[in-house]
């Protein structure tokens, strides 16, 4: 059984969120007997190795949304459909594929699957909608925050609410992230096949090994953060680590900052505000390999999670957790993972004053010693566990199933 995976970005070195559960989501595929295909239309940034043999990038952007930022995953699913070089890349993917069903990766490419559908090359290929949250409540708070006007940042809000209504009636089956979608989903079309995969995690090594990344702590103690550039990542950890300094440790390095949210860190007012004593005890690692990173996170002592805003749940929670670390996390970062609130060595903070108190007494505890059922309910946060335990891998089993046995009896 072949399916098709379109999507606003690539998959084939999955570095950010989202691109690691499209990979997770392919790995299931596989154990239930598909093989999955993905074709994105993706931004200009991507490096040639990231990028797959089905991928195009993004190629003109809408008039409308031109002096708008963040709209690259609505501007892909026009150009996909009404660019003729690129709805023609797709209709001859699908023509040669002859995919068995196509799971959209967001909403943002329905309008591909929709014309295709119309003009009768997948007239009848299922879709799976694959939510990884919903959507426009999220686009309409990070636009607002942009310095986009409330009235605009609303409209495209319910541009998307329309799109995901209509990704959703054109569905077969959705899959969710967490218990609070679904709840959306299903209010949105009762009696909707859903069912909810949640995000995991892939088990990190047990021996990372060593490397001079680590030279900067000189073994001491230090809290780790990773995030992409994404809006969310980058003012939570602003507002919540950076704001009036980093003046609660001692001038050693204490932090190790990863990932693209490194630049915008470092360029914020809150963080350039005390430069010099800050990058006293913050060292930065915008481009690191994930070797190196499971180096980090094997050595560091605790992991923040500064998530103000957002939507879906965060891989983020999931890889602090089986990192069996310390985790000062907000309520906000713990959707989907709701049931560690209150864990051992999990610390909960809201305001910048409970947030930094939560990191000083990360600090001064000794190194986390989890229990050994404590140990395994965090290690039970990985892909093939979430899925499985979830529901989600029995409903696809039995949807994709289903649809085997209607192929077979339709070429009699």
């Amino acid at each position: 059984m072949k399916i098709l995976a379109l999507s606003t970005y690539p998959v084939a070195r999955p570095r950010h969120g989202g691109q690691k559960r499209v990979h997770a989501l392919k790995a299931l595929y596989q154990r239930l007997g598909a093989d999955l295909h993905v074709a994105a239309v993706h931004d200009p940034s991507y490096a040639k190795e990231d990028v797959g043999p089905h991928d195009i990038v993004l190629g003109h952007g809408s008039a409308t949304w031109a002096d708008t930022p963040f709209m690259g995953d609505l501007q892909s699913g026009e150009f996909a459909a009404n660019s003729p070089a690129a709805y023609r890349h797709f209709e001859s993917l699908v023509r040669t594929l002859q995919p068995d069903a196509f799971t959209l990766e967001q909403p943002f490419m329905w309008p591909l699957i929709r014309r295709l559908k119309e003009n009768g090359v997948a007239a009848d290929v299922p879709v799976i909608y694959s939510s990884h949250n919903w959507e426009a409540p999220l686009k309409e708070a990070i636009l607002i925050r942009a310095g986009v006007s409330r009235p605009k940042a609303k409209a495209i809000a319910a541009a998307i609410v329309a799109l995901e209504q209509d990704a959703v009636d054109g569905a077969d089956l959705v899959l969710t992230v967490s218990d609070s979608d679904l709840a959306i989903y299903r209010a949105l079309a009762p009696g909707k096949l859903i069912a909810v995969a949640p995000n995991g995690v892939d088990l990190p090594s047990d021996a990372p090994g060593r490397s001079a990344i680590l030279d900067p702590y000189e073994g001491r103690k230090f809290l780790f953060y990773v995030g992409s550039s994404y809006p969310p990542n980058i003012e939570g950890f602003v507002k919540l680590v950076c704001e009036d300094g980093f003046f609660f440790t001692p001038p050693l390095k204490s932090f190790a900052v990863c990932g693209g949210v490194c630049d915008q860190i470092f360029q914020s007012d809150a963080y350039q505000r005390f430069v010099h004593a800050n990058s006293e005890r913050v060292q930065f690692f915008p481009n690191t390999t994930d070797e190196d990173l499971d180096v980090l996170k094997a050595a560091t002592h605790g992991v923040v999670l500064p998530i103000q805003f957002g939507g879906g749940s965060n891989l983020k929670t999931a890889e602090a957790l089986v990192s069996e670390k310390w985790v000062v996390a907000t309520p906000t970062a713990m959707r989907g993972f709701e049931r560690f609130i209150g864990a051992a060595g999990v610390l909960i903070a809201e305001t910048p004053d409970q947030f930094r108190a939560a990191m000083i007494q990360a600090l001064r505890n000794p190194p986390l010693q989890l229990s050994g059922q404590d140990r395994a309910a965090r290690r039970a946060v990985t892909w093939e566990r979430a899925f499985r335990e979830g529901g989600a891998e029995e409903v696809l089993r039995t949807f994709l199933a289903s649809r085997t046995a209607g192929a077979a009896i339709g070429a009699l």
